[in-house]
């Protein structure tokens, strides 16, 4: 009978302990912004920004691993999502016609926020922009 009874309380405190960790899981924001300029600064508008997460994060109950955006009259871009760690990897890489690409990492949470500056593609046939 006192086996059964340390039993039960023992069964009954490792519920417990099970219970309160699942209820401490955390949710982080996971938020990228930026802008994208030319070299001297002026706004890109409509430059293709792609988003590549090398983690788990979620829009909504769907996981987003590859997101694909185009900047704002400003330049500006946004990416914001949920995740269930901090520090997922992700890489960000920008296209825009007559504009050399480029790609940045990082990691987030905490909130990354990037400026991109594209250099302009030399033709080869004139060498001018």
């Amino acid at each position: 009978m006192k086996i059964k009874l340390l039993n039960f309380v023992f069964l009954g405190s490792l519920v417990l302990v099970l219970v309160s960790e699942a209820r401490s899981s955390r949710d982080y924001m996971f938020s990228i912004t930026g802008v994208v300029t030319t070299e001297d600064g002026v706004p890109l508008e409509n430059a293709e920004i792609t988003l590549e997460v090398g983690g788990s994060v979620y829009e909504g109950p769907r996981v987003v691993k590859t997101v694909k955006r185009l900047t704002d009259s400003t330049g500006g871009f946004v990416f914001m999502y949920t995740s269930h760690r901090r520090g997922v990897q992700y890489s960000i890489t920008t296209n825009k016609a007559g504009f050399e690409p480029q790609t940045i990492s990082g990691s987030a949470p905490p909130a990354g926020h990037h400026t991109i500056r594209l250099k302009q593609v030399v033709r080869k046939d004139t060498g001018k922009e």
